[in-house]
């Protein structure tokens, strides 16, 4: 049981710092656009790449606490959803205001938002085809078991 926390919670982790380093790899590119300067000039901070990969484990961890993997009824469930989104959410303006990734402006805040909501949609995807994949693999296996015992019933 532990184990399996941990495995959900390294999942998510990966997911989240995966698709906020593209999202930095996008908006540096943008910034360097709109500055003018060759992307080759870019510079990110040393420190940026620790800064993501909490906001990773952070999102991990609060992945396991509000979307734990027990059967929930369908409203139940859309709830989840959407307080997960808006903690998740402030946890990424909280970190993205105190690293200093964003102006705290209207379009600072609204561009990190639809940001925060590239990687939310991006991480759900990864966990949809994960759960898919380890799906199908027992669907298989218990159509296999099923016409076993099907074939043992006519010997």
């Amino acid at each position: 049981m532990r184990k399996e926390r941990l495995k959900r919670i390294a999942n998510v982790t990966t997911s989240v710092t995966t698709g906020t380093l593209i999202a930095c790899i996008i908006w540096y590119g943008v910034t360097q656009f709109t500055l003018g300067e060759s992307i080759r000039d870019a510079k990110i901070p040393y420190l940026t790449l620790p800064q993501i990969l909490l906001l990773g484990i952070l999102c991990g961890v609060e992945s396991e606490l509000i979307m734990p993997n027990d059967d929930r009824l369908p409203k139940e469930c859309w709830v989840r959803y959407v307080l997960h989104y808006i903690i998740v959410t402030a946890t990424a303006l909280i970190c993205g205001y105190f690293y200093g990734w964003y102006e705290p402006t209207f379009f600072g805040v609204l561009f990190m938002c639809v940001t925060s909501m590239g990687i939310y949609i991006f991480a759900s995807y990864l966990k949809y085809r994960s759960g898919k994949k380890e799906a199908d693999t027992m669907n298989i296996y218990l159509e296999k078991m099923q016409r076993e015992k099907k074939k043992e019933k006519e010997d």
